[in-house]
């Protein structure tokens, strides 16, 4: 996909049928919920029962992919530089190298007790269309984005997994604390 907060892009891979896994170790998921070390939150991950795995692709803090659906989920918390970013520009920047952007719908919700933009756009990329839902969530100098995509035609049957992991989207108790 595309992800240019750390100058770093995810390739869409789900759409083109194979995934490009890195020789990294596998992340550390208790009871199935993620909790990357030094990020400040927790995530409630869809089991291997629904058809999800782990995959690393680049540096994000957990990708899954749906083999059946050709559906990936990622989230990435990184830094900003420029913390007066709004939300909405921050949440363009998800969707550079889309094109035909149709936006579905696009709101300001809360994630956590805390402002989110919840966006679904329909789009296309290397000739595939997609649909995309996602919620981009800025706190501080770190933002956090949460990112589902897959082709229109199966899209309905991830999104609920997917809504699911950002109901259960938590920021630890030290971080509410600053």
């Amino acid at each position: 996909m595309w992800y240019f907060r750390t100058k770093k892009v995810i390739p869409c891979l789900a759409i083109s049928g194979f995934i490009y896994m890195l020789g990294c170790a596998p992340l550390q998921i208790k009871e199935g919920i993620f909790s990357p070390p030094y990020k400040n939150y927790t995530i409630t991950i869809p089991g291997t029962g629904k058809g999800w795995e782990q995959i690393r692709v680049d540096k994000e803090d957990i990708a899954l992919w749906h083999k059946q659906h050709k559906a990936m989920i990622v989230v990435i918390s990184s830094d900003i530089e420029n913390k007066k970013l709004s939300l909405d520009m921050l949440n363009r920047h998800l969707f550079l190298g889309i094109t035909n952007k149709k936006i579905v719908s696009k709101v300001t919700v809360l994630v956590d007790r805390h402002s989110a933009l919840h966006t679904i756009l329909d789009g296309e990329m290397n000739n595939c269309q997609l649909k995309i839902d996602s919620y981009v969530i800025k706190r501080g100098d770190k933002v956090y984005d949460l990112v589902c995509w897959s082709p229109f035609d199966s899209f309905s049957s991830v999104q609920g997994d997917f809504e699911s992991m950002v109901r259960n989207f938590k920021f630890a108790q030290r971080e509410e604390q600053l």
